[in-house]
């Protein structure tokens, strides 16, 4: 039988003067776990090949990275923003990448800024860093660093998510200073963090999309994330 084709959005880094794609070998190994083929993406503005390229894919999983640029999503503390930014070329790629993907029905999960990423394509808007904005939070992590691991509650009790996890509270893994504030239209959360950050969202009336703020890849032999990846990577 064929295996379902997941499609990863590539980071890209400028080394020795070229502009390379990479993905981390944790996204590649938690699909390849689930019994389906990763494959990186590459960035193209041509609208027509996004389309045919989606339309060869079976699910897209769109990873973490940098912070979104400020200018997508109106941002009043662009200060607050790391030094590593999103470059226009992966925010637009990624963009229509997501959308053609909803417009073909594909699965797509999202995770960290990805999940963030979507909730600006529907007009949302992040909080730029959580240290500084955020009372009493919870330990999320080090951007660029070490994952902390911490509780969220499962908060949509019909949602995909809490299908497929099956529990009313889990431990993830993270690693990020912003996450999500003003909800985007349609946007839904289905989950959140003790500190009442936004840990994952649904979008209304779609059965075809989750965002995650933890990283489900990097939490090797557990359970309920390789259930996450075994959605994504269903042809059901």
């Amino acid at each position: 039988m064929k295996k379902a084709l997941i499609g990863i959005n590539p980071y890209d880094i400028e080394r020795k003067g070229s502009i390379w794609n990479a993905t981390k070998q944790s996204y590649y190994q938690a699909v390849w776990n689930v019994d389906a083929c990763p494959v990186t993406l590459n960035h193209t503005e041509k609208l027509n090949k996004i389309e045919s390229l989606v339309s060869n894919l079976d699910g897209i999983l769109m990873v973490g990275g940098p912070d979104i640029p400020a200018n997508k999503y109106l941002s009043t503390n662009p200060q607050l923003l790391d030094e590593d930014v999103m470059s226009e070329s992966r925010e637009s790629f990624d963009r229509a990448l997501f959308l053609e993907g909803m417009k073909q029905d594909k699965k797509i999960l999202a995770i960290c800024a990805g999940v963030q990423h979507v909730n600006v394509i529907y007009g949302g808007n992040l909080l730029e860093d959580i240290p500084t904005l955020v009372k009493n939070h919870i330990d999320h992590g080090v951007f660029n660093g070490e994952a902390s691991t911490h509780p969220i509650t499962i908060t949509h009790q019909n949602s995909i998510l809490s299908k497929i996890i099956n529990k009313k509270s889990i431990d993830v893994k993270s690693s990020h200073h912003q996450c999500i504030n003003a909800l985007g239209k349609d946007i839904v959360v289905t989950a959140t963090a003790q500190d009442g950050i936004i840990e994952a969202i649904e979008i209304k009336d779609r059965k075809n999309f989750i965002g995650v703020q933890w990283h489900p890849e990097i939490m090797f032999n557990n359970k309920e994330m390789t259930q996450l990846f075994s959605w994504l990577c269903s042809k059901t």
